[in-house]
């Protein structure tokens, strides 16, 4: 089957410009140089591959007519997107319309695959495993019994604090006081002076405040542990701000639904072709480079089985039937009912010499606990 001369389109949704544009520029990086890569040796079957690219902004209002461009364009065959939990599900309906298979590398909030759409798969891991996964560490693993918990009014934010907060207390612990920030909030003198005596970690749930946070902690003298979900799971917007408080008195414990780089073989390769090319990883790129190269595989698929382009139905089926092997995760690609990845992992790490250091990984099958 050859389908030269043809062309194969494929979408990425992510926030270029806004408070995650670092996020969204390396997600939609590792999408073109999965295409790029593809496109350097024949395409697909002969097709050579285009990348449209849109800019949610990160932004609920922006994702409905995002979502209605790619559906209009009518030889889009997939999308790899969105970044945010809340984008992602107010688009998440307008691609079921339409019929488009949507692979999301990074969004994981619950809802994205309750809502029965067929169309719809999550490569990353579930809130509500990882929370669970970090609570299980804290307690069995550290030691930990009383948390104050903090967080914002994010989507993200709110799904990962309850989730942990809700785990926590399932496994014994208790939870001491329970803080709201608001989003874009770098002053937290009044947080960490209102600190209870008797707390032996502050878990946070969101993105973008948490190195503040931490700061306002060490500042008043408080050297229990931060812990945080993958919101702080970035070098830019977390590990660089927080310098050198990461690693004071209990040090930090930082969630990721993605092993360190060469935990999984090809990572570090990968990680050569990107760093040549963009600069150094600084989040998720592996998970969105992934995403990708299962979206092309599942595409070359679909041709194949209907000798011809094919239809979006066609490309939805073969996604679903993957067995996709990457290098995010060491096994491969496998889709529950829901459209959840059964390969995924949630990663814990630590702050060692300016770096992330994993110290634990924890499969899905392992959070039957």
């Amino acid at each position: 089957m050859n389908v030269g001369g043809s062309t194969i389109r494929i979408g990425v949704a992510a926030p270029l410009s806004g408070s995650s544009a670092v996020l969204g520029e390396e997600m939609k990086q590792a999408v073109e140089l999965a295409v790029d890569e593809r496109n350097r040796t024949g395409g697909i079957l002969g097709a050579l591959l285009q990348l449209e690219v849109a800019d949610d902004e990160g932004k609920v209002k922006n994702a409905g007519a995002t979502a209605r461009a790619f559906c209009e364009a009518a030889e889009l065959l997939g999308v790899v997107g969105h970044y945010n939990s809340d984008v992602t599900l107010a688009s998440s309906k307008l691609y079921q319309q339409c019929g488009l298979a949507v692979v999301s590398p990074v969004a994981s909030n619950p809802q994205l695959t309750q809502g029965g759409w067929k169309n719809v798969f999550r490569f990353t891991n579930r809130d509500d495993n990882t929370a669970a996964a970090i609570a299980h560490y804290l307690y069995k693993q550290c030691g930990k019994r009383r948390a104050v918990i903090t967080v914002t009014p994010s989507l993200y934010g709110t799904s990962m604090a309850n989730e942990f907060g809700r785990c926590f207390l399932r496994f014994g612990g208790d939870i001491v006081a329970h803080h709201w920030v608001e989003e874009g909030q770098r002053d937290f003198q009044a947080l960490g002076a209102g600190l209870p005596a008797d707390f032996d970690v502050l878990f946070y749930g969101g993105s973008f405040e948490g190195a503040s946070i931490l700061r306002s902690m060490r500042e008043v003298g408080c050297t229990q542990l931060f812990a945080a979900g993958d919101g702080c799971w970035d070098v830019a917007n977390f590990l660089q701000p927080a310098a050198e408080m990461a690693t004071e008195g209990e040090g930090v414990l930082v969630l990721s639904a993605t092993p360190e780089l060469g935990r999984v073989p090809g990572s570090q390769e990968f990680a050569r072709a990107y760093t040549d090319r963009y600069g150094p990883i600084g989040n998720y790129a592996m998970n969105s480079y992934d995403s990708a190269r299962l979206l092309l595989g599942a595409i070359e698929c679909a041709i194949r089985t209907a000798g011809a382009l094919p239809s979006r139905a066609d490309v939805i089926t073969a996604v679903r039937e993957t067995r996709f092997r990457g290098i995010a995760y060491s096994n491969a690609v496998q889709w529950d009912a829901k459209g959840d990845n059964l390969a995924a992992v949630t990663a814990l790490h630590v702050v060692e010499n300016g770096r992330f250091h994993q110290v634990a990984e924890i499969g899905c099958a392992e959070l039957a606990i």
